[in-house]
């Protein structure tokens, strides 16, 4: 930033003072003030030899003040800038996103994952919309190794990126263990972690219900008063399951997939072989 002390900028000011008296004293018609002429002379001639000793041009008042604000302003971008590139990164690592998650590194030539990738944008470019009217959400499905972290992986990554959104991406197990099974010891830890899970701008639940035909009650109820609490807030989610929403429904019961068609998402399923590589000679 500009130093406030700065002996040309002060001197600048003064002139800007006294050239207003002097207008002021000739609109009013009263008689010219040598004794202020010959102050503001002698500050003209202070910010001649500033400029000298500095390599400044000659003295012109306007253009003087209009590259003094130029280099202000210029300054202030640049730390406008650093600073969003520092927040950037700080979002993007609270969020734990995988850094090969995003949409360059996706095959946008895969007849499969065009109407995936086309509905993700839209759901970007949509965001800002979502967050005054309870909130959007996708409902992405599928096997295993199709893609479906790393297409909700690409929109946190984009959101953070245009729009420095906060994210939490986060594995239903993983919450479960923190929530249910002590892996957060602290009760006001945990309680700080239930309102982040509430009030986090995207919330990504990865792998719900993974392998489970029936979820455990208290989880249901819990991921469905999760759901209702992001909703009221205007809060956006994105769901990765590996069950179609008929097994899904089934999975995690009335009240938490009521939860997810109050959202009225936008459901996606990517299909295919695994996109994960081969392990040896096994093409499974």
């Amino acid at each position: 930033m500009t130093d406030p002390h700065d002996p040309l900028r002060q001197a600048l000011a003064e002139v800007d003072a006294k050239r207003q008296q002097i207008a002021k004293a000739k609109q009013d018609k009263r008689a010219h003030d040598p004794a202020l002429s010959q102050h503001v002379g002698g500050l003209l001639e202070r910010i001649r030899r500033l400029q000298a000793q500095t390599g400044g041009s000659q003295y012109d008042y306007e253009t003087l003040r209009q590259e003094y604000d130029a280099k202000a302003n210029a300054e202030v971008r640049e730390l406008q800038k650093t600073a969003r590139q520092e927040r950037i990164q700080k979002l993007i690592a609270q969020a734990d996103l995988n850094p090969d998650w995003v949409f360059s590194k996706m095959d946008a030539s895969d007849p499969t994952l065009q109407y995936p990738m086309e509905t993700a944008r839209y759901f970007i470019s949509g965001f800002e919309h979502w967050e005054k009217s309870g909130g959007g959400c996708m409902l992405i499905y599928g096997d295993y190794g199709t893609g479906k972290s790393t297409l909700a992986g690409a929109v946190a990554h984009e959101l953070i990126a245009l729009h420095q959104k906060s994210v939490i991406f986060q594995q239903w197990a993983s919450i479960v263990d923190r929530l249910f099974f002590n892996v957060i010891p602290d009760q006001d830890e945990r309680n700080q972690y239930r309102r982040a899970l509430e009030e986090v701008d995207l919330l990504i639940i990865d792998e719900l219900a993974a392998n489970r035909a029936k979820m455990a009650e208290s989880q249901s109820s819990f991921l469905g008063h999760l759901l209702r609490r992001r909703r009221n807030l205007s809060k956006s989610v994105i769901i990765i399951t590996n069950h179609s929403p008929q097994s899904l429904h089934q999975a995690i019961g009335d009240f938490s997939y009521e939860a997810i068609k109050a959202f009225n998402p936008v459901d996606i399923q990517l299909s295919g072989p695994s996109r994960r590589p081969s392990i040896g000679n096994y093409q499974g």
